[in-house]
């Protein structure tokens, strides 16, 4: 099953042009499942999660990243440890766990995280961490992907039960992964798009963030992408695609498209079918 989302809800101007920023709701009688980052920069109360659950219908999915320490994005604070962060990481998510409602936490790791026994070892301590939950892994340093080694590290994700991600994303050379679609768990599968924009990928300080993923996909590139998503979901029961091209608001387009190539349709309430082409 192949299921297709975007990054945040309310940052798809073109899905409801009558308003800038799409709720929630909204979101979900567009799409199946939305990726989310705001526990990246600061947990928050359970409820906040709880009243996500209240606004989408059952079958609705979420994908969250966690903290940026527990991904060596920056330093724990003074007297923080890794086991208390993941710990109130889970009490904030408990009610995306109860509810069925969690598709997997994201652990996305900067290009400083190498292939070395001390970041394969704590890949360990992450699962014991989060345990039972699916992890989806996205990885930024080309040193795990190395042609010698890619049967040790599907191995490897496959005896600790996570999902590696699938990425899309601009060339810059050792900071960065080729996209080679892999499986390291049968029951899931996990893909980010990030565009192809190799120059503002690469730069680095204030304000690159928000211009790295400027980026539209052409139709060609999508018909290529669907080509090789095929084969990788008729080997797991669900298969994620997340758009995260959107600095210049093309993921929901570029999403919606795909859905088409993958035979997929999304409908509004009522049974009105989204089209935007």
């Amino acid at each position: 099953m192949d299921l297709i989302g975007l990054t945040t809800w309310s940052g798809h101007p073109h899905l409801f042009p009558e308003l800038q920023k799409p709720t929630l709701p909204m979101y979900a009688s567009v799409f199946p499942v939305v990726e989310l980052d705001t526990f990246f920069y600061g947990l928050k109360a359970p409820s906040v999660t709880e009243k996500w659950v209240s606004e989408v219908p059952v079958d609705f999915q979420f994908i969250v990243k966690v903290p940026r320490e527990l991904t060596w994005h920056t330093e724990l604070a003074a007297g923080q440890t890794y086991e208390q962060l993941f710990a109130n990481f889970l009490t904030t998510i408990e009610p995306l766990i109860r509810t069925q409602k969690l598709a997997g936490v994201l652990l996305q790791f900067p290009p400083s995280f190498i292939l070395t026994s001390a970041t394969l070892n704590y890949l360990r301590f992450a699962r014991e961490h989060l345990p039972k939950l699916p992890i989806f892994l996205e990885l930024r340093h080309r040193s795990w992907y190395q042609p010698d080694y890619q049967q040790k590290l599907v191995a490897w994700l496959t005896k600790l039960q996570i999902t590696i991600a699938n990425i899309d994303e601009p060339d810059i050379g050792e900071e960065s992964v080729p996209l080679v679609p892999l499986v390291t768990t049968p029951q899931l599968s996990f893909w980010r798009f990030h565009g192809r924009n190799a120059v503002n990928w690469a730069k680095k300080g204030k304000g690159a963030k928000q211009g790295r993923t400027l980026y539209r996909y052409s139709d060609a590139e999508l018909v290529e992408l669907a080509a090789q998503v095929r084969p990788i979901s008729q080997q797991v029961a669900k298969n994620y695609l997340i758009f995260n091209n959107n600095s210049n608001f093309d993921a929901a387009d570029n999403a919606l498209r795909f859905s088409q190539l993958l035979g997929l349709n999304y409908q509004r309430p009522g049974g009105e079918q989204i089209d935007l082409f």
